[in-house]
Parts: C-alpha cells; sequence; structure tokens
C-alpha cells in the first residue's frame, strides 16, 4: 500500500515538473477567458497592435487586440478581423 502511494506521488512530482518546464519562466501569461464576435471598422482603426492566443498555454483561442490602454479579445474566426489582420500583418505582435 505505501510503495502504491510513493509511485503514484513521484508520478504526480513529474508530471507536475514536466508541466512547469514547458511554460515560459521568463514571463507571465495573461489569458483571455472569453470572446466577443463583435468587431466594427472604427474599433479596427484604434488598433495599436494585435497577437494571437492559442490554446497551448491558454484554455481558448482568440485575438488579442491592444486599442489604446486596454485589450479586447475577439473571436478569431470572424471574417471581418481575419480581412483586416491579412491587411494589418505589420501591427502584428508575437503570439501568446
Amino acid at each position: 500500500m505505501e510503495l502504491k502511494l510513493v509511485v503514484l506521488l513521484l508520478i504526480s512530482i513529474t508530471a507536475l515538473l514536466h508541466t512547469a518546464a514547458a511554460m515560459p519562466s521568463n514571463q507571465v501569461v495573461n489569458c483571455c477567458t472569453r470572446v466577443s464576435n463583435k468587431v466594427n471598422t472604427k474599433m479596427l482603426k484604434r488598433v495599436k497592435s494585435f497577437q494571437m492566443q492559442h490554446d497551448r498555454f491558454c484554455a481558448i483561442k482568440a485575438v488579442l487586440l491592444q486599442i489604446a490602454h486596454h485589450t479586447v479579445c475577439i473571436d478569431p474566426n470572424n471574417a471581418h478581423l481575419q480581412r483586416w489582420m491579412k491587411k494589418h500583418q505589420n501591427k502584428k505582435q508575437n503570439n501568446i
């Protein structure tokens, strides 16, 4: 019984260390927890930069639009946003 507990504990610690090693250690990852599907031309004209949030570190995929002093999380499947991103690749930053 004790041997099973020790083995389970070692497996848990190994999994935890493996997961921690996969995460970037020098940056904090802030993730969108929900996305909006609403995007309009007026909003897109105010975008300073954008980046993709992938589901590798975060629970959902999103496009993060940096507008003035805040970030807006938009559904990456939004057709209007996709067309805008293709035209504005120069504003793209590193992905999360």
